[in-house]
């Protein structure tokens, strides 16, 4: 029992110590009078953040207009409606939660917005206009 206890130990300390990987991105430089940490910027850490930069340029502000939010089924029901009376038109369901929501349409201007709202308004009664950042693939 002693034995297998203390091979067991062995090897964990054998896996644990090559586990270690000496290989960093600091450089530690020593000086007589004190230690200096030098951080060397990697390539990931850039590649990163341009990853996030051109994500987030893929995102315009625009208005959008709300037909409808509530249950899956009415959702999809405003969305077929809408679909037959402006084929033209985008429209698309999400789920925020605990709604439905469909939402139509994707506006540069507030103004081009309120005239298609005034539009909806005959067949959708509590249509309404709001701002959302949409993806460019969208459009």
């Amino acid at each position: 029992m002693k034995i297998n206890l203390l091979s067991f130990f062995i090897i964990i300390l054998c896996i644990k110590s090559s586990a270690q990987n000496f290989d960093s991105d600091y450089k530690i430089l020593e000086d007589s009078s004190r230690n200096v940490l030098n951080f060397v910027n990697s390539f990931r850490v850039d590649d990163l953040l341009n990853k996030q930069k051109r994500s987030a340029e893929k995102k315009i502000r625009v208005y959008r207009i709300q037909l409808f939010s509530g249950q899956r089924s009415g959702s999809n029901q405003t969305k077929i409606m809408f679909k037959r009376l402006y084929p033209e038109i985008i429209v698309e369901n999400s789920y925020e939660q605990p709604y439905f929501k469909t939402k139509v349409g994707a506006f540069r201007t507030r103004i081009s917005a309120e005239k298609k709202l005034i539009e909806f308004k005959n067949y959708f009664k509590s249509a309404f206009i709001f701002e959302e950042d949409i993806s460019i693939d969208k459009l």
